[in-house]
């Protein structure tokens, strides 16, 4: 092979990976540089999912079978 069509290639390669770890680290900027905007739906989703919660847990405290050491009553009621 001649020695000029070497150096040529690897002249080229070396170009290659020069523009290939630009491309990187430009994209590794961009992705730390990016914030988080939830839009209207999600804005939305997260506080439904939140009342739904808060919610549920207000449920399980009115409607939980009382503990063992109750002695006036025999069977157990949700009230």
């Amino acid at each position: 092979m001649n020695p000029l069509m070497e150096d040529y290639s690897l002249e080229e390669h070396r170009k290659d990976l020069a523009r290939e770890l630009t491309d990187i680290h430009l994209q590794q900027l961009a992705l730390n540089n990016k914030t988080y905007r939830p839009n209207l739906f999600t804005y939305t989703m997260q506080r439904l999912g939140q009342w739904l919660i808060v919610r549920g847990e207000k449920m399980v405290k009115r409607y939980e079978a009382p503990s063992n050491n109750t002695k006036s009553s025999k069977r157990k009621f949700a009230h």
